[in-house]
Formats: structure tokens, C-alpha cells, sequence
């Protein structure tokens, strides 16, 4: 019995087990609220080879698939996920055609958009994603009990000391 679960966009269609039946996500029983915090996690990324023999097609293709509100749309209705653009979120949170099956036919794009415009990207810094990978690899050992509390935080500031020789605690 699950009361709730916190995550990204993609935890709907992605984790939800939309396909297995008999589940709730496949019996249409799941709703979508904003959280108490917002927060982002993760994104696609696109990168263009150095050295590209062609960098104006590069860049168009890099445009059109992150700034186009059609190709957005699309990738909308063909995956329902959250895309970034502030005025497409807002014109799917009034589509009443929109639902999602695993929410049982709510559309998720009101709460989608209202929580993207709470994300506070002011404290985001060149180490987080490494900081992140530390901690995470380190807690694992403590869930695990590998170690103890004490010995993952050590792990982790070591880890992190070593990745990031400049950084104090």
C-alpha cells in the first residue's frame, strides 16, 4: 500500500507500471499533485560532435528539437513528458482532450507547469552532479549495511575530496 511517491516528470510513464496488469498505474488509479518542494531531475541532453563538418545543421537540429513548439508537442503526445517551454505547458494544461491514462484521465499539465515555476535554479553549481553520484554511491553501502552511517558520510567526503580537490567541509 503506497500513500505516495515524490519524483520527477518522467516517474509517471517510466516507473509507474503502466504495463503490468493488475497495477494501479494500469487500472488508472494514480492522481498528480504538486509537491511541497519543487525540484527538477535530470533532462535530455544533445551534443554536437567538435569538429562537426556541418555546425549550421547541428545547430538547427539542436533548435528545433529544444525550442520548436511543435516538434515539443509532439514529443508531448508521443511520450508525455514534461518538455521546457512555460507557454506549451500552459496551453496543455487547458486542453481538455489531454489526459493520462495512468492518472486515470487527469490531465497533468496544470500541476506540471505550476510546479516547473517554482524550480530554483539559483543554487546550481558546476559540482553537482558529481556530489551527487558520491552520496549516492556512498548511501548505498550504509542501505546495504556495508558500513555505518558515520563510515558512508566519511566516504562521501572522501570521494568527493578526491573529485574535487578545491572543495572544503
Amino acid at each position: 500500500k503506497v500513500f505516495a511517491y515524490f519524483g520527477p516528470a518522467w516517474l509517471i510513464n517510466f516507473c509507474m507500471a503502466a504495463d503490468t496488469e493488475g497495477s494501479v498505474a494500469n487500472a488508472g488509479r494514480w492522481g498528480l499533485c504538486v509537491g511541497p518542494q519543487s525540484f527538477y531531475w535530470g533532462g535530455t541532453w544533445i551534443c554536437g560532435a567538435v569538429g562537426t563538418d556541418n555546425p549550421s545543421l547541428v545547430k538547427d537540429i539542436m533548435l528545433t528539437m529544444t525550442t520548436d513548439k511543435a516538434v515539443l508537442k509532439e514529443i508531448v503526445e508521443k511520450d508525455s513528458d514534461c518538455v521546457n517551454s512555460p507557454s506549451l505547458l500552459k496551453e496543455l494544461a487547458s486542453d481538455t482532450t489531454f489526459g493520462s491514462k495512468i492518472l486515470g484521465g487527469q490531465n497533468p499539465y496544470q500541476q506540471l507547469a505550476d510546479g516547473a515555476e517554482k524550480v530554483d535554479m539559483s543554487k546550481i553549481s558546476d559540482y553537482d552532479q558529481g556530489c551527487n553520484e558520491s552520496f549516492q554511491a556512498a548511501m548505498k553501502d550504509y542501505f546495504e549495511g556495508k558500513v555505518d552511517y558515520d563510515k558512508a558520510v566519511a566516504n562521501f567526503q572522501t570521494a568527493v575530496k578526491e573529485k574535487y580537490p578545491e572543495l572544503s567541509f
